[in-house]
């Protein structure tokens, strides 16, 4: 059996995040999207599941967390949570790869781009 010398450094600077498919990812994700979510879940907002009366606001699948809101108007404040919390955190969302998507009754529809606060566009899928 082989045994690992522990020995101590100086303090390590990271000089960026963690890495687009780091196995630590998912992991961190998780982690930091509990506070997330408890402000998320305060808000409100979504949409209710007729069986439960549950409110479901957000959606996570590893690393991605999709919001869901009945109007533009719950869309920009939860948008404006993520946006506060990440700042908050210094955390960086890749906008490039974010999108809206608007549905009215099952169908898709095209409504303008959504605008954060520091006026980048967020482009709708087509």
């Amino acid at each position: 059996m082989l045994h690992a010398e522990t020995k101590l450094t100086e303090d390590i600077k990271l000089q960026c995040g963690i890495f687009q498919g780091d196995s630590l990812l998912p992991l961190l994700f998780c982690i930091w999207l509990i506070p997330i979510t408890e402000q998320l879940n305060r808000l409100n907002t979504g949409y209710e599941e007729h069986t439960t009366k549950t409110k479901i606001s957000h959606l996570l699948y590893m690393d991605y967390l999709k919001l869901i809101a009945k109007s533009e108007e719950e869309l920009q404040k939860q948008t404006q949570i993520v946006k506060t919390f990440s700042d908050d955190i210094h955390m960086e969302f890749g906008l490039e790869k974010c999108a809206k998507v608007t549905f009215k009754r099952g169908k898709l529809t095209h409504l303008q781009n959504l605008v954060t606060e520091t006026n980048r566009e967020i482009q709708e899928l087509e």
